[in-house]
């Protein structure tokens, strides 16, 4: 099966018509439909049904298309590792890590404690939120992932604990609330609320509606960010509460961080890879997180 038609195929499936994957591609629509017509003579499958209205696909093209993209990064992955090898690296290792890494030292002496003790080992990183890094890892771009994630917002992950952290309201030293520390959620009832959007962290989101539930309100959501730098920022400058790890605020003169009863959740630090799938230099990384300090 050639790759360069998987790829128009899965093309054609996500836009939804041949001649939108065309124009998309781009390639000349009787090209395109000549490729997928070609792939279906190599496979011995029809994919699409066609009609008047376009394409829709087959048994057997809905079950080529939810294995197309993990076919696709297996590929290229392999491709990457040979690549490393004839460059003079035995091993690769490509790691997201989360965007609040400077805040975590535990999460850079990993790194550092990986990159001295395998430096014949090509490691690279990218720095990314949850739900993507989640994404990437099982669409097969990462091998492993370093983020904030709880174990039942995707199972189809395997996880290895690195930390927890509390949650915590913050607000700029200038909020008006400051001036009587807050001691429950609803206190918040009427202030503007600056949060990450659902897309960024899907989990958290959920949990956090679920407390903002219990204590009886809807928080006034005057803005949704999706990194938690910028909603900081904006904290900083007093448009608003969040709700973040405590730890964010560690070191920060214009930020306080409220740890109230009734926002009794944490959110965990996780090492994260696909499931049944635990690369050895993934392996090494949590024999180093099981190390002592």
């Amino acid at each position: 099966m050639n790759t360069k038609k998987l790829k128009y195929f899965m093309a054609v499936v996500e836009a939804g018509s041949i001649s939108s994957a065309a124009k998309q591609i781009p390639i000349a629509q009787p090209a395109l439909t000549r490729q997928i017509h070609q792939l279906e003579a190599d496979i011995g499958a029809v994919l699409f049904h066609r009609d008047r209205k376009g394409v829709s696909l087959t048994p057997a093209g809905h079950y080529l298309y939810a294995n197309g993209q993990r076919l696709l990064s297996e590929l290229e992955s392999v491709a990457k590792k040979t690549q490393d090898i004839a460059n003079g690296y035995r091993e690769s290792l490509s790691l997201g890590i989360s965007t609040i890494h400077p805040y975590i030292p535990s999460i850079t002496a990993l790194i550092s404690k990986f990159r001295s003790r395998y430096p014949s080992t090509q490691l690279t990183l990218e720095s990314m939120l949850s739900g993507p890094q989640a994404a990437a890892i099982l669409a097969g771009r990462l091998d492993a992932g370093i983020l904030f994630i709880e174990r039942e917002d995707e199972p189809r992950l395997d996880y290895y604990p690195l930390a927890s952290f509390r949650m915590a309201v913050f607000t700029s030293k200038r909020h008006p609330l400051i001036a009587t520390p807050p001691t429950s959620l609803k206190d918040f009832h009427d202030a503007p609320f600056i949060r990450f959007s659902r897309t960024s962290t899907p989990g958290s989101f959920d949990r956090l509606d679920g407390c903002f539930q219990k204590v009886g309100f809807i928080p006034n959501t005057v803005q949704e960010c999706r990194d938690d730098i910028t909603i900081r920022s904006l904290v900083a400058t007093g448009m608003g509460y969040a709700i973040m790890p405590s730890i964010m605020a560690l070191g920060d003169e214009d930020i306080v961080a409220h740890e109230l009863d009734d926002l009794p959740i944490a959110t965990d630090l996780m090492l994260a890879w696909q499931k049944g799938r635990q690369p050895e230099t993934v392996k090494i990384l949590c024999r180093l997180a099981a190390e002592p300090l």
